[in-house]
């Protein structure tokens, strides 16, 4: 394994930098050590695509090359920007892309046997020069990586496997209030009071994945797609008149916030949207999210929400839940919860196909 301290070291001396980061399991040990150490500047756009354009403007105003280190699912949201800036622009990047589902279908969640199977393809269909992580020869490849990149001006890779990194526990404290309620506990008690009267969309990561641990209703458990929850219900609600309760967490929210400007309040009363705002990115490794102090029920009124709530306290939520349930209007809660990075609930796709959720889903539909 690579220490993150050393790698950081390594990347200092090829001059490449800020990172601009959407997270992953496997960078997280690399990640904390920076925003611990500082080394070198992070940043955390919403999505890739946003951190192509900040990392392109990086360049720009100082000819260095910065590394936007990514998911391989994340690197599809970078493919416009990568062939219509970055290689016609001649504007270098640094890929640091992780290798999800490396070892092909089954071996990873579901959500990555395409991309696992084609990363390789991918980048070479894209002309992206680029290399696999090697222990032993890593500072030699993101030298030459490096080089290749100042002197053609175009972007290049260094694909992260799993477990590259060596362990590193970040040692920010956490500052949010311990009275605030976990993710499982603000779940429950929606899940309890609605039960199966609405359906349910949940984001990819921990929203879905405590939603069915606390209550395996046939919700719409999304495993990948992260950000696309809330557009899903937009292209579902006018379909039927059962309530839609979208629970999704603060970081996928943002991912893909355009999705709100095509909301109609007469057109989409039926929905609940739940935002779990934790202010950090829980299943990638409690990374920090950059837009804590945005007050989201006033973004959610300019966009026509009829509804609005801010809770952080259990009783209050139990009020609001049935409050939005019994409405005829559109409501959207914001719920401040605390980060509980020491809880991981199981996996739907270890019941369930993604075919299977689909299959339900429309089932519950019918009822």
């Amino acid at each position: 394994m690579i220490d993150p301290s050393q790698f950081t070291k390594k990347l200092i001396k090829n001059n490449l930098g800020p990172i601009v980061e959407v997270p992953c399991s496997y960078l997280k040990s690399f990640l904390n050590y920076l925003w611990d150490s500082k080394k070198i500047e992070i940043i955390n756009p919403v999505n890739e695509a946003v951190a192509m354009g900040m990392a392109s403007g990086f360049y720009l105003g100082t000819r260095k090359i910065p590394v936007v280190a990514i998911q391989n699912s994340g690197l599809m949201n970078t493919l416009n920007a990568l062939t219509s800036l970055n290689q016609i622009y001649k504007i270098p990047i640094f890929y640091l892309i992780t290798w999800r589902g490396e070892k092909g279908k089954g071996k990873d969640a579901p959500e990555h046997d395409i991309l696992g199977e084609s990363l390789e393809k991918i980048l070479m269909t894209f002309k992206i020069p680029y290399e696999v992580i090697d222990e032993e020869s890593y500072s030699k490849q993101l030298k030459e990586l490096s080089l290749f990149a100042k002197k053609t001006k175009n972007p290049v890779a260094l694909i992260i496997r799993k477990d590259t990194f060596s362990n590193y526990e970040k040692k920010r404290k956490n500052t949010q209030d311990i009275e605030l309620m976990t993710r499982p506990v603000a779940l429950a008690v929606i899940k309890n009071i609605i039960g199966k009267n609405a359906l349910y969309l949940s984001s990819t990561g921990f929203s879905t994945r405590d939603s069915f641990s606390i209550y395996n209703t046939p919700d719409f458990y999304m495993v990948g797609s992260m950000g696309h929850a809330f557009a899903i219900a937009l292209g579902l609600s006018p379909n039927t008149n059962k309530k839609i309760v979208v629970l999704e967490g603060d970081g996928s929210m943002f991912m893909h916030l355009g999705s709100l400007a095509s909301f109609k309040s007469e057109q989409h009363k039926n929905i609940i949207y739940v935002v779990l705002d934790n202010e950090s990115y829980e299943s990638t490794g409690g990374q920090e999210t950059t837009f804590k102090n945005i007050k989201l029920v006033n973004l959610a009124k300019l966009f026509g929400f009829e509804s609005t709530f801010f809770v952080k306290d259990e009783e209050k939520l139990k009020t609001i839940a049935r409050t939005a349930f019994r409405s005829k209007k559109s409501s959207f809660i914001h719920i401040k919860i605390k980060q509980d990075c020491n809880f991981v609930s199981k996996r739907v796709s270890d019941k369930y196909t993604t075919e299977q959720i689909k299959d339900r889903f429309i089932s519950a539909l019918k009822v």
